[in-house]
């Protein structure tokens, strides 16, 4: 896609003018320097959200008058298919929004039943919070895009009876929000649909800024990513919906992810397989079967519509008395 500087900055002004992210707060600077031709106030531009100093600032501004905007931002390395946001940040906020209008549909049901949006708190592992009374339910939400096409070699599952959860994350909640549901939804068409539908709704400006977050970096990088997706996501959103699956959602908590990690080992090839490391470049994860280990959402949801969220919690909770080793030695 051709553009220049200018527009390039008037695009990442227009879309993203609020996001501290250091590309756009150079495009402010070098659109002031345009205007007036004052290098210090345009680097005070630049400088005004504390992204760069004002020197770095001064300098880089000095640069745009000879090499251009475009020139002066920093370029990706290579990029990895878990960091590209067609192919992960698209999908989890397509996701997380056909949940949020179940939650809202369970909220206006249930009288005393709220919810929270914590997906801008920057807490990594809880994306909505249901409350009822003193009890809080947090959840997170994930969209399974990806066949494991090996799962019955590794860990005995059929590929498409197969999800994966990382065991670190998994233990993180465990230790500080232990009443966790991992809600997810399978979709292996979700990414090549998203492919498809940004090449036809993305006006010209969007496309520009779309393809300026896949080519720079520089701080609050992942900021701008996610402001520009959700912002796009909800623009789009009635459009959107009607053009991808609607695919169920199934539910396991935290503590049945760990549960299935002690007692099927095998489900976590990271500790269950001879020299895995030397193998395999990625997170550990737990595999839970859809059929076995997890419990569809509208089966959890006609619970708490009939009995509250006490009941899901209680059922999260839920323990039984076994015989277990215990070496001395």
């Amino acid at each position: 896609m051709e553009y220049g500087d200018t527009e390039a900055a008037e695009a990442l002004l227009a879309l993203l003018g609020d996001v501290p992210w250091e590309a756009v707060e150079l495009a402010r600077g070098y659109l002031a320097l345009r205007q007036s031709g004052d290098v210090d106030a345009a680097a005070r531009e630049v400088f005004r959200n504390r992204i760069l100093t004002l020197t770095q600032s001064r300098t880089l501004i000095q640069r745009t008058m000879t090499e251009g905007f475009l020139a002066v931002l920093s370029p990706r390395t290579l990029m990895r298919s878990s960091e590209n946001p067609i192919t992960k940040l698209f999908p989890a906020t397509i996701t997380e929004q056909r949940f949020l209008e179940l939650i809202d549909q369970l909220q206006r049901a249930r009288a005393d039943l709220q919810y929270s949006d914590d997906r801008a708190s920057g807490h990594t592992l809880v994306d909505f919070t249901l409350m009822e009374g003193e009890h809080e339910l947090p959840i997170n939400i994930k969209n399974a895009g990806t066949r494991f096409e090996s799962a019955r070699q590794l860990v005995d599952l059929d590929p498409d009876d197969c999800v994966p959860i990382p065991a670190y994350k998994a233990y993180a909640a465990v230790e500080t929000v232990p009443n966790l549901l991992y809600v997810v939804s399978v979709d292996y068409t979700l990414v090549s649909r998203i492919n498809d539908l940004l090449a036809t709704i993305l006006s010209r400006q969007e496309r520009i800024v779309w393809d300026l977050l896949t080519r720079f970096r520089g701080a609050h990088l992942r900021k701008a990513e996610d402001a520009f997706i959700q912002k796009t996501v909800l623009k789009y959103w009635d459009w959107i919906e009607t053009r991808v699956a609607c695919p169920p959602f199934h539910v396991a908590s935290a503590r049945k992810s760990i549960r299935v990690l002690q007692t099927k080992p095998h489900r976590t090839p990271g500790i269950g397989l001879r020299a895995w490391g030397n193998r395999a470049n990625a997170e550990v994860n737990v595999h839970l079967s859809i059929r076995d280990d997890m419990t569809p959402w509208e089966s959890v949801s006609l619970r708490i519509l009939k009995s509250g969220l006490q009941d899901i919690i209680q059922a999260v909770n839920r323990r039984r008395q076994e015989w277990v080793y215990d070496p001395e030695i």
